[in-house]
């Protein structure tokens, strides 16, 4: 990892940062003026934002953390679950939930819906950044400081592989970097999906194939995909399909477990 030679280009400096962040606390300081405001922070993307967002506040704040964590594979969020709680009964208070980046809005819609629940006084969301063209849930951002395209940002609090938070502007990463990392992790979606019967055998193998011909993979992958198409057999055959030690032993390669007990699946 090398934290400047790895970014393709800086997407939002740090003055325009700085500038950003000052108008945001001028708004939210006038919009709740006379009020105590909570603002929570999503960890641990958001503390870079936040702590620097706190200070340009000019009214009475309290603060808090909540942990949520994605068990999907790859960059598409997948479900999401709450795995550290606030500390703070929200029952009756303003809240301001404080995020680095809203891109499928599936995690932020999760915790929005898990907080209104606790009967806020009112509740609305901050974001950094915004990829309104990563969108698959509906979701208001009642602050933004920046729409961004669909690139693979990290820096100011955003990372990649827990590396490159500490940078003071939001860069694009190389592709090469990560490229290797989102296609792994796309094959281990469309397994699991097959394993959760969201797919057939058939749409996996042929996924598979048509990823084969695309080319561009790492010889791991590759082989992998290879021997997953191979294993299945023959779509027309009676013993078309994997065993459980095949799934096994494909996971495994991945660094995934095999969660399920079920007979060998089929077409």
């Amino acid at each position: 990892m090398d934290l400047l030679n790895d970014i393709a280009e800086i997407l939002v400096s740090e003055e325009a940062i700085r500038t950003k962040v000052a108008e945001l606390g001028q708004r939210i300081s006038k919009d709740y003026q006379g009020e105590e405001l909570l603002l929570i922070g999503l960890l641990r993307g958001s503390i870079v934002f936040l702590s620097d967002l706190m200070r340009t506040i000019t009214i009475t704040v309290r603060l808090d953390f909540i942990g949520i964590q994605s068990y999907g594979i790859s960059t598409e969020s997948g479900a999401v679950r709450l795995v550290m709680d606030l500390e703070t009964d929200i029952a009756g208070r303003h809240v301001l939930v404080v995020e680095d980046i809203v891109d499928t809005g599936k995690t932020l819609s999760y915790l929005v819906e898990n907080l209104k629940a606790r009967q806020p006084a009112s509740l609305l969301v901050c974001a950094l950044l915004d990829k309104p063209d990563r969108r698959q849930v509906p979701i208001k951002v009642d602050y933004v400081g920046f729409e961004i395209p669909d690139k693979f940002v990290v820096g100011y609090g955003l990372d990649f592989a827990e590396g490159y938070r500490n940078l003071p502007y939001v860069g694009v990463l190389k592709e090469h970097l990560y490229k290797e990392v989102l296609m792994r992790g796309a094959i281990i979606q469309q397994m699991n999906k097959t394993l959760a019967r969201e797919l057939s055998i058939d749409e996996l193998i042929r996924w598979a194939q048509d990823t084969l011909e695309a080319g561009d993979l790492s010889p791991d992958d590759e082989s992998l995909l290879q021997d997953l198409v191979a294993w299945a057999g023959e779509p027309d055959s009676a013993t078309f399909g994997l065993t459980i030690e095949e799934w096994s032993r494909l996971l495994r390669r991945l660094g995934q477990e095999l969660r399920v007990s079920t007979s060998p699946l089929a077409r």
